[in-house]
């Protein structure tokens, strides 16, 4: 549960029934922040929590402490007595309603909840609550026209109906009747309207719909409450009453004290509403008078000027405004945040990080950009300073928006001629210089490192004299847009002079190392240009210098890099060099590396490994994990950690992860034909796989060639891989488990670990990371996160296992934890197809369980 609600207000639901918490979950929880309590004794906890919920939905039938007990400890205790709990629960008997009005409840829903019901009467009693907690609302007694009882309409054709309503009613209010629909609208717009209405719905004539209607298209009845009361109780006649401005509903035959309760509630809030609607317009007047000589100075200023309330809300905005922003101050009173969504994105966040403003020190101008009504881009200049009154107190901000558009063109303009070169676009020389000794400053001061490449195109010359300088000019621009297309998030991308590119890269976690990125430079210039209908090719060269290895200042760096340039165009067109004899050969050594990955499959250098997962409780084999090995003719056999990266990197891991996909199957129908058919075997799946969309068709193959159930299969999936590319994702991940795969969702704890995403993607199990098992029994905060995971995932019927388990201790406590399987080398390490064969024909359940 988070605490960081976004300012929504927070709605504490209290069941013991899982389906109906997270019905009421999926009604509210666009609207609210929810928290849930399964037990009453959690509710009262998390009631006094802080923040504290705004609302509490709470059931009455819960074993241990029912909901009467819950209410009852709610209301004597100061700290929570103040907080508006509703019944919502499945008995509807008027004494169950009596007893919970006479404890304090707010009010009462039956189910099966009615969601349009559910959120009018959590609205009510929000509103309420508001209004009670506002400072003003302590004097409302002192007012002389709210001394009188209010008054009552009460509208029915059957006598007995109103006599009955009468005797209950009459001691507490003023009552008016009216037998028929014309007669109670002819009462509402007479000298003394009712303070509100209790209308029956089936009346000969005029029914109470119709009667609603017109009461709420005058402009007096528009603020009376009016309240069904009628045998009518049908969901969508429930909500036609509350689209034509009905306040609730009371169903006959109706409990008094429920009529009691519900007349209350909305005399209470029409009261409220009614008051502060007089105190704005006392107030509003004052300020009218105040107002009236700033105005008309601000008015005629040519600045768009305003002033904004302590709360955020504009007091003034000049007319100026609409002549650069092209809105009108409506739109701004309307839309206090109408300005953060105008200012131009890359703009946003200078302005939400301004700095704290002094009454004394100067203001200080901040310049960005916004986005006119028309879509036209202009400049602005904003100064602001507090407003203090008399005693110091904060009167709001008061702000010469000043549009300096023309004045930053030309600004911007001269920039682009001395800091850019322009043919491309990009920065020349002069910029390039100052780019790289931030680079220099920045590396220093955080100890990281990064790379200078220098690029030269091969064969620009011969094209430039054979075709002419406009092919050439058109091939530089074309060189440049390469370039930055596969560095979108880098600016020092720069064209220092002729066919000369320079690139400063920072090295930084999840990117792929320099040698990579600079092969796919020259694989990408090596692609052929067209031109005006002409193929033209080039390729290029590329001198890479790393600081600080290769130089501490922008010198040397740049000698170096240069240099190593000088010795890759000596090797022929088409290569790179780093300064660094060693790194070259470390670069050799990945790119080689890279091409033996390539063909590892065709080569039959792809070997599987299976580890197996047992049962915690009966310590059966229930299933086993593919792993995939590399056994290099050379290197003996590459650990994962060792390829899977780059072949992730490259995109070979499609092929790769097909293969394994064929082979898992292919062996889950050989064990099964030796009789050892095992529950499922699970496959790791990478984001690549998930996200181009094709997974789902290399699996349904895999297994019709196999001739095996979609069951016995299990995908791996991590989380951090999901989120990569979500919509396609899940996705993915729907069509599979439509097609009956099973899905675990691997690593769990290690990235989002958000609910909502479990919820989505309804996989089948969540694995607990070994980072997390390793030391559970020597470190509490690993083993606070493990037993939540478990909770967690039982809590959404989800099987559970734990990976990495390698000592008894571990086993033993994720059994007490209610862990339901476990994987790790207490059991086995990864063993080849035969050698897990063996095993599975070998194996006792009372090896590890013990």
């Amino acid at each position: 549960m988070t605490e960081n609600t976004g300012g929504r207000l927070r709605i504490l639901i209290v069941d013991d029934v899982n389906e109906n918490l997270h019905a009421m979950m999926s009604m509210l929880r666009d609207e609210y922040a929810i928290v849930a309590a399964n037990s009453g004794e959690k509710a009262l906890a998390l009631a006094q929590r802080q923040p504290q919920p705004d609302l509490i939905l709470l059931d009455i039938k819960m074993p241990g402490m029912d909901g009467y007990s819950v209410l009852a400890s709610l209301k004597a205790n100061p700290l929570t007595a103040d907080i508006p709990v509703i019944f919502v629960t499945a008995l509807s008997e008027a004494a169950d309603e009596a007893r919970g009005l006479a404890l304090g409840v707010a009010d009462y829903i039956c189910k099966p909840v009615n969601p349009d019901l559910l959120h009018l009467r959590i609205r009510i009693q929000l509103e309420l609550q508001r209004y009670r907690k506002y400072p003003v609302n302590f004097d409302i007694d002192r007012h002389d026209e709210l001394l009188r009882p209010p008054s009552l309409l009460v509208v029915d054709d059957v006598p007995e109906n109103i006599h009955e309503l009468l005797e209950a009613l009459k001691d507490r209010y003023r009552i008016m009747v009216a037998n028929s629909g014309p007669k109670a609208i002819e009462l509402v717009s007479g000298q003394t309207p009712p303070d509100l209405i209790l209308l029956d719905i089936m009346m000969p004539g005029m029914d109470g719909y119709e009667v609603c209607r017109r009461i709420k298209a005058t402009p007096v009845g528009n603020r009376i409450p009016v309240i069904f009361v009628t045998v009518v109780d049908a969901v969508q006649d429930k909500v036609k009453g509350f689209a034509i401005g009905g306040a609730d509903y009371i169903t006959k035959p109706f409990d008094i004290d429920e009529v009691h309760a519900r007349v209350r509630t909305h005399l209470e809030l029409a009261r409220l509403r009614h008051f502060l609607e007089q105190l704005v317009a006392q107030r509003t007047a004052l300020l009218i008078k105040s107002e009236e000589k700033y105005r008309i100075l601000a008015d005629y200023s040519p600045n768009w000027e305003y002033w904004m309330a302590p709360d955020g809300s504009y007091l003034y905005v000049s007319p100026a405004c609409m002549e650069e922003s092209g809105y009108a101050p409506e739109d701004f009173f309307a839309d206090a945040a109408l300005i953060e969504k105008i200012i131009h994105p890359d703009d946003l966040k200078a302005w939400k990080m301004q700095a704290p403003l002094s009454a004394q020190a100067p203001p200080i101008p901040l310049i960005f950009r916004i986005r006119a009504k028309d879509g036209s881009e202009h400049w602005i200049e904003h100064v602001c300073k507090p407003v203090m009154d008399t005693e110091g107190k904060s009167m709001g901000l008061r702000g010469s928006y000043r549009d300096i558009s023309q004045r930053r063109y030309a600004e911007e303009r001269l920039n682009f001629f001395i800091n850019r070169d322009p043919l491309t676009g990009l920065p020349n020389r002069a910029l390039f210089r100052e780019l790289l000794g931030h680079a220099l400053q920045r590396a220093e001061h955080d100890q990281t490192q990064f790379a200078l490449l220098f690029i030269d195109l091969d064969n620009f010359k011969t094209i430039n004299e054979s075709l002419g300088h406009s092919f050439g000019d058109l091939l530089l621009i074309e060189a440049g847009k390469r370039l930055k297309e596969l560095l979108p998030d880098i600016d020092a991308v720069a064209r220092i002079s002729g066919d000369e590119f320079n690139i400063i890269l920072n090295h930084s976690e999840g990117m792929p190392w320099i040698d990579l990125v600079a092969q796919r430079m020259i694989d990408a210039l090596a692609e052929p240009f067209e031109l005006d209908g002409n193929s033209v090719y080039v390729g290029a060269s590329i001198g890479i210098a790393l600081y600080p290895n290769d130089g501490s200042d922008a010198e040397t760096l740049q000698s170096n890099a240069d240099a190593a340039l000088h010795q890759a165009k000596v090797r022929g067109r088409g290569m790179l060099r780093f300064f660094s004899s060693e790194m070259t050969s470390r670069a050799k050594e990945r790119l080689t590396l890279e091409a033996d990955l390539r063909r590892s499959i065709e080569r039959d250098e792809l070997r599987l490994y299976y580890q197996p997962q047992v049962d915690l409780i009966s310590g059966q084999i229930v299933g086993l994990e593919a792993l995939v090995r590399w056994q290099h003719p050379l290197r003996g056999l590459v650990p994962p950690a060792a390829f899977i990266p780059m072949a992730e990197e490259n995109g070979f891991i499609v092929q790769l992860g097909d293969w394994v996909l064929r082979t898992a199957c292919r062996q889950i129908r050989q064990w099964s034909d030796a009789g050892l058919k095992l529950r499922q075997v699970a496959v790791n799946v990478s984001a690549i796989q998930l996200s181009r969309g094709s997974l789902i068709d290399a699996v349904r193959q895999s297994l019709q060639e196999n001739g095996i159930d979609a069951d016995q299969l299990e995908l791996e999936i991590t989380e951090s891989s999901v989120m990569l590319d979500r919509e396609k994702s899940f996705k993915s991940l729907a069509d599979l488990k439509a097609l009956g795969v099973r899905l675990s969702i691997d690593d769990f704890g290690t990235g989002y670990s958000s609910l909502a995403y479990l919820q989505q993607l309804e996989v089948h199990k969540l694995k607990v990371d070994m980072a997390f098992v390793r030391d559970m029994t020597t470190n509490s905060s690993n083993a606070s996160i493990v037993r939540a995971i478990i909770a967690l995932g039982h809590s959404l019927d989800l099987e559970i296992i734990a990976e990495g388990v390698e000592h008894q201790d571990q086993a033993s406590y994720l059994r007490s934890l209610q862990c339901d399987v476990m994987q790790g080398y207490l059991i086995s390490k990864p063993l080849p197809a035969a050698e897990m064969t063996t095993f599975l024909q070998n194996f006792k359940p009372e090896q590890t369980h013990q």
